[in-house]
């Protein structure tokens, strides 16, 4: 495993987690879902990577959307699923962000994995 010193230059990855359904808060999630998440920093260490930050999110129902400087209840993406959670991971590269990105459990979903433009 890298140093902390190493793993603090690695290039930055977010980790978007997409579910069909949000729930309202820790306990209705999924028992099995928040174990493994629960596992994930450890696991996630032992490939010489490391979570930055990371945080689930609230239903989409609850979000305000802004366009065209308008605020509107609701999400105003569409489709089936909805971003559900983020981690902002450290990693040696994106081949290796899309392996702890694979790590991820979700529900009935799917994560992307997007680099983060840094200066």
């Amino acid at each position: 495993m890298a140093s902390p010193e190493k793993q603090s230059d690695l290039p930055h990855f977010m980790i978007l987690i997409y579910e069909r359904e949000v729930p309202d808060s820790m306990r209705a999630a999924l028992p099995t879902v928040l174990e493994a998440h629960m596992r994930l920093p450890a696991q996630i260490a032992e490939t010489g990577a490391r979570i930055i930050t990371g945080n689930a999110l609230r239903p989409a129902a609850q979000a305000i959307s802004v366009r065209d400087n308008t605020p509107v209840r609701g999400s105003l993406a569409d489709g089936a699923h909805t971003l559900a959670g983020y981690f902002i991971v450290g990693a040696s590269d994106l081949d290796h962000a899309v392996w702890i990105g694979r790590m991820i459990p979700v529900a009935d979903g799917w994560v992307e994995v997007r680099p983060v433009l840094m200066n």
